[in-house]
């Protein structure tokens, strides 16, 4: 079984990736890029988070038999991933924080570019 961690930064990734083009496009036509930023963490994080639900629920004390059942391959293919053995702590823990860091890192960006005011 992978660490719970691996599939979060699989689910903020594939968040990350899906809005991308929107973040780029709204980036490269100079627009106001707070919205999209906005919408672009959301739906990260909401991927994130339901990426994880298979394991939340197996601490939670569902049994490990539902957990593990085709039908929990809707989280981000959660038993899949599952299949290829117990690693991922430290993958996972890695991948979070880059995606993290890649997420601060933009956000960061995104503040540098607004018109700076004379005081």
């Amino acid at each position: 079984m992978a660490h719970a961690a691996l599939h979060f930064a699989i689910g903020l990734t594939a968040g990350m990736a899906v809005q991308a083009p929107r973040l780029k496009q709204a980036w490269t036509q100079g627009k106001d890029v707070a919205p999209t930023v906005l919408r672009w963490l959301v739906v990260s994080w909401s991927l994130g988070i339901g990426a994880i639900v298979p394991s939340l629920l197996r601490y939670a004390g569902v049994p490990e038999g539902f957990c593990n059942g085709w039908w929990m391959n809707l989280f981000l293919f959660h038993p899949l991933i599952n299949q290829f053995g117990p690693h991922g702590t430290i993958i996972g823990a890695v991948a979070f924080v880059i995606g993290f860091t890649f997420q601060y890192a933009l956000i960061l960006a995104a503040i540098a570019r607004l018109p700076h005011q004379e005081a």
